[in-house]
């Protein structure tokens, strides 16, 4: 039996006001890790932010735990609370298998591989984290895996606001989540081509009406560029080549947009 469900390492520091932190056993290849938390009073609010780090590299950073909410919520996947929630690395948005567990977090030939998740001052006295994971027995390299970052965007006006500073250089961009409530349409155009122009109530008709994964936009917090809508990994925006990237975005209200890149990245990549 190569899957197995077991209860990783102590955490340590697990002190209000300190980084909480994971180290991975070297060997599985990691699908899925639950949180377990216990404390009085404890709220979501009490845990920051949330880093993925390979050989002291990150690899993926959720701005909060709040966030991690929000992107698993997006994908359907079963509801996280302050008490129990996941990171999950496999990928039930795939049609084929062997897509869906491509992104799974092998750890052969890895020095080290850290969870930290930063305690604010009011997180409990009382407070207590455990960790299980759904692994795979069987030693693989990391290979490809879920790369998640921020790049942040604001305007003092209203209206359409453009960016070029989306990554390129050969990223491969499975969705990208403008985090502001109010943005009400979204273009997309790469090297001079419109890929997507549409508005987020569309958007969002089509996320609804998807399968194998039917998304959950998160309407009230965000707007969600999502370029797996029918499963097929050749439908991924490819940056390969590509010279320009435009985002132009409909700010509804002045202030500040987090973008949230998704996108899949290889081990010379870390």
């Amino acid at each position: 039996m190569a899957k197995k469900i077991y209860e990783l390492p102590s955490i340590s520091r697990v002190v209000a006001g300190s980084t909480a932190i994971l180290e991975l056993p070297i060997g599985p290849t990691y699908h899925d890790i639950v949180f377990t938390l216990t404390g009085i009073a404890l709220a979501v609010a009490h845990i920051g932010q949330v880093r993925v780090l390979v050989n002291g590299n990150e690899i993926q950073r959720y701005a909060n735990l709040q966030r991690l909410f929000d992107l698993n919520a997006y994908y359907n996947r079963e509801g996280d609370t302050v008490n129990e929630f996941k990171l999950a690395f496999v990928r039930d948005e795939y049609n084929e298998l062997a897509f869906k567990r491509a992104p799974a977090l092998g750890t052969l030939g890895l020095s080290t591989v850290t969870i930290e998740m930063d305690l604010q001052a009011a997180f409990p006295a009382s407070g207590t984290i455990v960790a299980r994971a759904l692994i795979d027995t069987v030693p693989q390299p990391l290979g490809v895996f879920n790369r998640i970052r921020e790049v942040g965007l604001s305007s003092s006006v209203t209206g359409v606001v453009e960016t070029d500073k989306i990554p390129k250089g050969g990223a491969v961009y499975q969705a990208i989540h403008l985090f502001k409530p109010d943005i009400s349409r979204v273009e997309l155009e790469v090297d001079g081509v419109k890929v997507i122009a549409s508005t987020k109530a569309t958007l969002e008709r089509l996320q609804k009406a998807i399968r194998p994964v039917a998304r959950v936009p998160q309407t009230a917090k965000a707007t969600h560029l999502d370029f797996l809508l029918e499963g097929d990994a050749g439908d991924l925006l490819n940056t390969q080549n590509v010279r320009d990237i435009r985002l132009r975005s409909t700010f509804d209200s002045v202030g500040s947009c987090d973008l949230v890149l998704e996108q899949l990245d290889v081990l010379t990549a870390v």
